[in-house]
Parts: structure tokens; sequence; C-alpha cells
């Protein structure tokens, strides 16, 4: 005689009604309490991307831009991209002397840092998910910003 033998998915529900906790048990705001419960603080914050405040110092004619190297390894891109970046913005020269950042010219300190949140928003940020999680990819002769998190590609113009 063969005797059929139950689904495992319909065994593990039937251990559950004899437990006392089926899903209808449970409302929706309980189970979404007790899932953000479970999420890392470290994945749960916004802030988990944050890049150093800019030390910008006005010396005479020139602007110091003194922990440059340290705000550019934060994004984790191509230092001399950056610093081109920048200049072509402000419209001024300038030079590299160690982890510092010198520019011709008395340039606001705000105007620096909008600078830099130009730059995160054009080529760190995701246009869809807002992740910090981008990398350039290049295909044919066009090349792409990348997002690790949802997948998204978009054009940019280096």
């Amino acid at each position: 005689m063969y005797v059929e033998e139950p689904d495992e998915p319909l065994q593990r529900l039937q251990e559950r009604a004899i437990q006392g906790n089926t899903m209808s048990d449970f409302d929706y705001e309980s189970l979404l309490d007790r899932a953000r419960e479970n999420i890392p603080q470290e994945i749960s914050s916004r802030s988990r991307w944050r890049l150093p405040e800019p030390q910008i110092m006005i010396e005479g004619q020139n602007t110091i831009f003194r922990n440059f190297n340290e705000v550019v390894s934060m994004m984790d891109r191509d230092d001399n991209h950056v610093y081109q970046y920048i200049l072509n913005e402000l419209g001024t020269s300038g030079s590299r002397d160690g982890p510092r950042a010198r520019f011709k010219g008395r340039i606001p300190p705000k105007r620096i840092k909008k600078t830099i949140v130009n730059y995160v928003n054009s080529f760190i940020k995701c246009s869809q998910c807002s992740a910090p999680d981008t990398h350039f990819i290049k295909q044919d002769r066009t090349t792409l910003l990348k997002c690790q998190a949802c997948g998204a590609t978009r054009p940019v113009k280096l």
C-alpha cells in the first residue's frame, strides 16, 4: 500500500497551527515592527555614507582645500577627475601639493562645498535610488554610471 507524504510547506503550516501561531494571528503592523527591529543600525540609517566636512581656508589671494585627499578617498573616485571638475566649475587654476589643493583667487567656502555637492549628485549618487554605491563602466565609447544597489545605469560625460 502506498501512503502519500504531505507536502513540506503544508506540514510546516500544520505544525504552526498546532503551536497556535498561524499567519492570521499576526497583523501587518506587528510584523513590520518586528522586521524593522531586525535590520542592522548601519543599514537602516540614511547617513551610512557621509563625506567629511571640507576644511577650506583663504590665504592671501589663494584658497586652500586642506583635506582634499581625505574627501576624495571617501568618494572612491579618481582624484584627478574630482580636481579637474572643481577647477572647471570654479573657473580658476590651481595646484595640488600633498593632501591639499590650492586654488587661485579668494573663493568662498560655500561655493567650493556647493561644487562638491554637485559632483556627488552628478557622478556618485544613483539617479534612481540615490545610493552612493556606483562605479563607472565603459561601454563602447560611452561611459556609464552603474548602481550596485539597484542595477540602474545612466550615461555620464567625464
